[in-house]
């Protein structure tokens, strides 16, 4: 593990990692038992850079190829009264787990958390990926008993409707 932390770099995601991460979202999918995401080369480029970026992403990179990544936005948190970040996605290459890319990844965000007042970060794990819960509670996450809700396509569109 020494080797690889040595020469793992954690950096912001460029648009030139977009075929990267767009391959490794689909092996999430794939590991998760889920259907291929829609998320494009061209969506990664369009929401993740420039004047209207949605979300902001942090790159695993071990020899120059990126080995994985995470992806997050800012957020509040009403309860508690201040900011935070909401994870979106979050990946490491097979062949990379268990020599602390992961832990890297989330101590980098860590850190950026608290440097920009943040006090928490979230993220949601499908129930049956036991080796990315088992992940989470070692470095320290709480689960939480919680529904999650989804408003999208049709139903989106019909409720927008009654305005």
């Amino acid at each position: 593990m020494g080797f690889i932390m040595l020469r793992l770099k954690i950096r912001n995601g460029r648009k030139s990692d977009a075929q990267a991460i767009c391959d490794m979202a689909a092996a999430l999918s794939a590991h998760e038992g889920v259907a291929d995401p829609k998320f494009t080369i061209k969506d990664y480029q369009k929401y993740g850079f420039g004047r209207k970026q949605q979300f902001k992403t942090l790159v695993a990179e071990f020899n120059e190829k990126v080995v994985g990544y995470l992806i997050f936005c800012d957020s509040f948190h009403i309860g508690i009264g201040t900011p935070g970040l909401s994870i979106l996605d979050v990946f490491v290459d097979n062949s990379f787990r268990r020599m602390g890319v992961g832990k890297k990844l989330f101590a980098t965000l860590s850190s950026y958390c608290i440097t920009n007042e943040g006090t928490w970060i979230t993220w949601q794990c499908q129930p049956k990926n036991e080796s990315a819960l088992h992940f989470y509670k070692a470095i320290g996450g709480r689960q939480y008993v919680a529904l999650d809700f989804e408003l999208a396509d049709n139903d989106l569109v019909r409720l927008a409707k009654k305005v």
